[in-house]
């Protein structure tokens, strides 16, 4: 509960008049600003004289009245108004003070409305005494100013479900953007630390899905801690699950950094975190962006295996090593002359591994229909060489077909918000 001292920095008050004028001379006094706009009805811009007579200084004056103080679309405009005029006298949204104490419950509510949106200070003058036992104006003397009042506590609730939905539907930039247009001075410490620890998430997850597996590591990571401090300050947070999930994430990741060597070699799990990265995709209905990750999935799995069968790499390949009976074939169509080596592409690289008995080689080569129709669809799409989107049909079997070649049987998705 606050009480009669100053907000800090007020330099313009926007303040409903209506009822007893003591509590705005008590606001307009404690916070000394050097602009007041009044927002009254026609019967209570006597009010202001009160106000003003009441002062030891003189703050410039402005008004805008209200014919009908019970039409809360009129308030509502006018309300507007009284933004307008603050905004355009270039003060910092944090140098305006709201107080929406006096009016009737129409110009109170509209004025809350209309600025709700806004990094303004906000007021109240209230107190426990009051007239016509109990149910009239605050008694003189016993005011107490409610700063903690504010619509922000409202307004970041709303915030709040408006980035978990974000957060749900994998839209981590937007999520991102939101919560660093919040003013965290107005926003309660437990929403505040909510807000920090979910951007910490959303940068990791934003990350991971653009393959910045060591920046997700680090970003998810911290936001793993931020969340067990949490869900230890707040026992009743139903944020447990979700604490759970993303520790769930940082141990994969960490896996993904150490089999590979922090990225330095290739893994079988790269392979799933291209699918399930695909997955995503298909179910955000980006079907060309889904395309091309699942057809690396592709080259990447032949790339694998060649490593592992020739212990090389498929874009350096010593022409010694390609067995007899494709070897000038393969000499006429990939040799780079500059090194003296061979770029084997995909199709050459499963027929590289068919001829050594690879049971990879062997699998591509019976499904060779099946895989020429993946390289078709993913050349025809405007991500590639053609003009045309991949269709949901299409990509589904083109998922379809690859996670079965691969096989594909890690599946997992990112976490989801109570």
């Amino acid at each position: 509960m606050g009480n009669l001292s100053s907000v800090n920095n007020v330099n313009l008050i926007i303040a409903s008049l209506g009822g007893s004028p003591q509590p705005v001379i008590l606001s307009v006094a404690a916070n000394h600003p050097d602009r007041i706009i009044f927002l009254s009805s026609h019967d209570t811009v006597k009010l202001s004289a009160d106000v003003l007579g009441a002062l030891d200084f003189q703050p410039e004056v402005e008004y805008e009245i209200v014919d009908n103080p019970n039409l809360l679309s009129e308030c509502y405009q006018k309300c507007r108004l009284c933004i307008d005029r603050a905004e355009k006298h270039g003060y910092l949204p944090d140098q305006i003070l709201v107080d929406y104490t006096g009016g009737t419950k129409v110009m109170t509510a509209a004025l809350l409305l209309a600025s709700i949106g806004k990094h303004f200070q906000f007021n109240y003058v209230g107190g426990k005494q009051r007239d016509k036992d109990g149910v009239g104006v605050v008694l003189n003397g016993h005011e107490k100013f409610f700063n903690e009042m504010s619509p922000w506590i409202v307004f970041a609730e709303e915030e709040r479900r408006k980035v978990a939905t974000l957060f749900n539907s994998r839209r981590y930039y937007s999520v991102i953007e939101i919560i660093d247009s919040l003013n965290m001075g107005r926003v309660p410490v437990k929403i505040m630390r909510y807000f920090k620890t979910l951007r910490q998430v959303s940068d990791g997850l934003l990350n991971w899905d653009q393959f910045n597996i060591k920046k997700a590591y680090e970003l998810i990571s911290q936001g793993m801690v931020m969340l067990e401090e949490h869900c230890q300050l707040y026992k009743q947070s139903d944020l447990t699950d979700f604490s759970a999930q993303v520790k769930g994430m940082v141990v994969r990741l960490q896996e993904i950094l150490k089999k590979t060597k922090g990225l330095t070699i290739p893994h079988t799990l790269l392979i799933d975190d291209l699918l399930n990265n695909a997955r995503r995709k298909i179910a955000d209905k980006r079907n060309d962006d889904a395309a091309a990750r699942i057809y690396r999935a592709l080259e990447l799995y032949g790339q694998l295996c060649f490593l592992q069968v020739t212990g090389s790499e498929n874009d350096s390949v010593d022409p010694d090593i390609v067995p007899e009976k494709i070897r000038d074939d393969y000499i006429r169509r990939y040799l780079d002359r500059s090194s003296g080596t061979l770029k084997l592409p995909l199709q050459a690289t499963f027929n590289f591994l068919e001829c050594k008995g690879h049971g990879a080689g062997i699998r591509f080569k019976q499904q060779l229909k099946k895989i020429k129709n993946i390289q078709s669809n993913r050349n025809k799409s405007i991500l590639a060489h053609g003009l045309a989107p991949v269709s949901d049909g299409a990509v589904k079997s083109i998922f379809n077909t690859v996670a079965d070649f691969v096989q594909f049987n890690n599946s997992y998705d990112f976490p989801l918000l109570p």
